[in-house]
């Protein structure tokens, strides 16, 4: 099972002509909560066994790739090369190989998933006092921009025709696989050259005209039946002993048979839980309507800001309609900070009645024209202004989602599994608040506690030119 340093004392053993007062990993490494996060990501960790990984190790190998943008196997070889990023592990002393092989940061990535990244999110802000509650008497103070973006994942641009012969070709391996382990001295016909060549014609044609298109479809339709049925008679009589891993491409082969058939006989190009990918079957197609880009294949999220700090709000491989997280969004500021804000900045998907009504109700101003008449001459400069303010602040959010595509990786996501992509984009935003918090240190150590105003990113802090922009 994991260990927790949480018992320790916190002794600097680690060789002094290493240190690096002014390195980020020196502030970084006082900045974070280290003992509460580890409490919070012990029980995930609890399995028995001998002795592993201290979860501390766990935890900074993973802001390190984060922060880096790197492989896994980036990683732990970073890790073994820079001293200050093993002081900031926590090492005593600086230790030339390997901490742990770099498959387990998949294993971690896993168990942390999305839910425990959003705690430790909540964790580090609670820390720093960030979420601290008012006491004065007001009852709206402060702001927040809001907006949704989908992260596409890292998957060839998906076409039926390239899916079905991913398929075909899956089915033709399950044979291979049940045949090897049977008894049968004669493997069943699957007609793969054939069925190759087909495909080959189609994917690689210059133009393909519809009636070319379906042709190639129901070829390999008609491949992937003929090979399903074989399995399934094979299944049934015992023939083929497939395991849960075998199963569940069983499954996915089937599936994808069944969604491209209807497409194919309805004459369609859209079906409930289409999948676009074989080997990620829980990625869907998000459509963004954007120039030049109209379809994403990820998961979408909607964030928030405030106080010049993020929150991952929602999280989905399935689209939906980010106005709809308007009331859940300002709930949570109140429970986090115990007013309502002043103003929410958001962009027109989100200027629905309801949520206009919503805010109206509540007092709070919800950036766009407001309801009803249109009002008199001066009072309709005002509101103008008013608008034009709201949409120049309204960039920050898109600065944000800038930053998470350009530097940390937003842009094509790596990893595969659901839990590991989930976990990952809530670690981007983990590591953006921490380097948020990082620009408010001013000194070579960071600041124990520092008391933000609720309207902190409503005023000219006097250090805003050595904040990075985000």
């Amino acid at each position: 099972m994991q260990t927790m340093t949480e018992n320790r004392l916190d002794l600097d053993m680690f060789p002094s002509e290493l240190i690096i007062p002014s390195s980020k990993w020196y502030k970084l490494r006082k900045l974070i909560p280290w003992r509460e996060i580890e409490t919070l990501l012990s029980p995930l960790f609890e399995e028995s066994g001998r002795n592993a990984i201290p979860i501390r190790h766990i935890i900074g190998a993973l802001i390190v790739q984060t922060d880096k943008n790197l492989t896994d196997r980036e990683t732990v070889e970073t890790i073994m090369e820079t001293p200050m990023i093993q002081y900031f592990l926590g090492l005593d002393s600086y230790i030339m190989k390997p901490l742990f092989d770099f498959t387990l940061l998949s294993k971690y990535r896993k168990k942390i998933g999305i839910d425990k990244a959003k705690e430790m999110i909540d964790t580090l802000l609670e820390s720093q006092k960030v979420s601290k509650k008012k006491t004065e008497d007001k009852t709206h103070q402060g702001s927040m921009s809001i907006d949704a973006t989908a992260v596409p994942v890292n998957i060839t641009y998906p076409t039926d025709v390239k899916l079905l012969g991913e398929t075909r070709v899956q089915t033709e391996k399950l044979i291979d696989e049940g045949h090897k382990e049977s008894k049968d001295k004669t493997k069943p016909r699957t007609y793969r050259q054939k069925a190759r060549k087909d495909y080959l014609n189609a994917a690689k044609a210059k133009r393909l005209s519809n009636a070319k298109r379906r042709a190639a479809l129901r070829a390999q339709l008609q491949y992937i039946r003929r090979n399903l049925k074989t399995i399934e008679s094979k299944l049934e009589a015992g023939t083929y002993q497939f395991d849960e891993s075998q199963l569940e491409r069983l499954e996915t082969c089937k599936i994808i048979y069944e969604q491209q058939k209807t497409m194919y006989e309805t004459k369609t190009k859209r079906h409930d839980n289409r999948i676009v990918n074989f080997h990620q079957p829980h990625i869907r197609c998000i459509v963004r309507g954007k120039t030049g880009n109209p379809y994403e294949f990820g998961p979408k999220i909607a964030v928030s800001k405030v106080n010049g700090f993020i929150r991952l709000d929602e999280i989905s491989f399935d689209n939906f309609n980010e106005s709809t997280t308007v009331p859940n969004l300002i709930d949570k500021y109140k429970a986090l900070h115990g007013v309502y804000p002043e103003a929410i900045r958001a962009d027109k998907i989100y200027q629905t009645r309801a949520n206009k009504t919503y805010c109206k109700t509540l007092g709070i101003r919800l950036s766009g024209k407001p309801l009803g008449r249109p009002k008199k001459e001066k009072d309709e400069q005002e509101e103008k202004r008013i608008m034009e303010a709201d949409f120049k602040k309204r960039q920050e959010i898109e600065g944000v989602f800038g930053v998470a595509k350009t530097k940390y990786g937003l842009s094509k996501l790596m990893t595969k599994l659901p839990e590991s992509q989930k976990a990952s984009i809530g670690l981007v935003f983990f590591v953006m608040n921490l380097h948020q918090l990082l620009s408010l240190t001013l000194f070579p150590n960071p600041l124990e506690t520092h008391f933000l105003p609720i309207d902190y990113n409503e005023i000219e802090y006097v250090f805003e030119e050595e904040r990075p922009r985000f």
